[in-house]
């Protein structure tokens, strides 16, 4: 059963997490805090497996109460955003930050059409959050040591990342250490809430020298360029006139994903191939994995992000599995493996 402590103010969005949660069979509200200052006492009292945390809340918000719980009694946490703001999202990544795990926004009215979707994918959430071991590190898994790795060619094209729980800060990371003359383009599909993703461009953007942007059908992929997957979208690359070329695609979800990791992957290793550097960084489940493999066996190199620093060592230890994986790097020394890796070869 997963227990979980509701943080909230508001009367009326506790009767609906209430409702939500306890009509499962698994779940169960254990309790429910109205500020962060009984959050950190009923967490401390309760020891729940989820915690339900709202933004803004009197006494003490919810940043602060997520800074201490994570602190002194670490608990998986989703962030609960009552909207999808420029000030809500900038306030999500500081909870990022602090250890939170994800946000979600607040449920429709209950008599919304939308209400029994949304429904469904928060309770997903809830479900998939509670199993993360944030306490301490998951169980290390045997995983490729860190060896020199030889370049497979001498013009490496474009660079395509996929990321879940604990993308954000794990591409924030690479991203801000790398130069403003990076002189390839990167991809990018990260699994992130419905509502986020123009939010989520914008903070990265704050956060290195590079330009992100998200990315539309057609266009033609820059150098120094970060391009992100929109929500509810495929992103595939193609060449247009000899120039890679972004292409938005409508469709169904792959691997219960939309926007999927694989799909963007397996269409760089038709594309591009030898020329391409796939990376798999923290997350959940399996996507990108099948993704990754195609692109080794297309000669492209293939990296995931250490097992140590993920916050799940999931979507890469499937890779590991598949022998899809060329190289395990640390990521705090990712961007440097990566600007090396790409200036040896423009410096021939």
């Amino acid at each position: 059963m997963i227990r979980v402590l509701i943080v909230e103010d508001s009367p009326t969005v506790i009767s609906i997490f209430k409702h939500m949660i306890n009509s499962e069979k698994d779940m169960e509200v254990v309790g429910v805090a109205e500020n962060g200052k009984e959050a950190i006492e009923l967490t401390t009292r309760l020891k729940p497996d989820l915690i339900t945390m709202d933004i803004e809340m009197p006494v003490m918000n919810g940043l602060e109460a997520t800074r201490i719980i994570m602190s002194q009694n670490p608990t998986p946490i989703v962030v609960i955003s009552s909207t999808v703001s420029d000030e809500s999202i900038k306030a999500i990544f500081h909870f990022l930050e602090a250890g939170a795990l994800t946000a979600l926004a607040k449920p429709a009215d209950i008599f919304s059409p939308s209400f029994e979707e949304t429904k469904k994918y928060m309770i997903n959430t809830l479900r998939a959050m509670a199993s993360i071991n944030v306490a301490k590190k998951p169980l290390k898994q045997p995983f490729l040591k860190t060896i020199p790795f030889q370049p497979k060619t001498d013009h490496y094209e474009i660079i395509a990342i996929g990321a879940s729980v604990g993308g954000p800060l794990a591409l924030k990371s690479i991203l801000s250490k790398l130069p403003v003359d990076f002189p390839v383009p990167i991809v990018v599909v990260q699994h992130i809430s419905k509502g986020f993703t123009a939010g989520y461009v914008k903070w990265l953007g704050e956060n290195t020298p590079l330009k992100v942007k998200i990315a539309e059908n057609y266009e033609i992929l820059q150098k120094g360029t970060v391009y992100v997957a929109p929500e509810m979208r495929h992103l595939e690359i193609e060449r247009i006139d000899g120039n890679l070329a972004a292409r938005v695609i409508v469709g169904e979800p792959v691997s219960d994903f939309y926007p999927s990791i694989t799909v963007l992957l397996k269409s760089v290793s038709k594309v591009s191939g030898k020329n391409a550097i796939g990376m798999l960084l923290t997350g959940m489940g399996g996507d990108g994995a099948q993704g990754l493999l195609e692109l080794k066996r297309a000669k492209g190199c293939t990296i995931v992000q250490d097992p140590d620093s993920a916050v799940v060592f999931g979507m890469a230890s499937v890779a590991q599995s598949l022998g899809a994986v060329d190289q395990v790097v640390e990521i705090d020394h990712m961007a440097a493996y990566l600007t090396k890796l790409i200036k040896q070869n423009y410096t021939r």
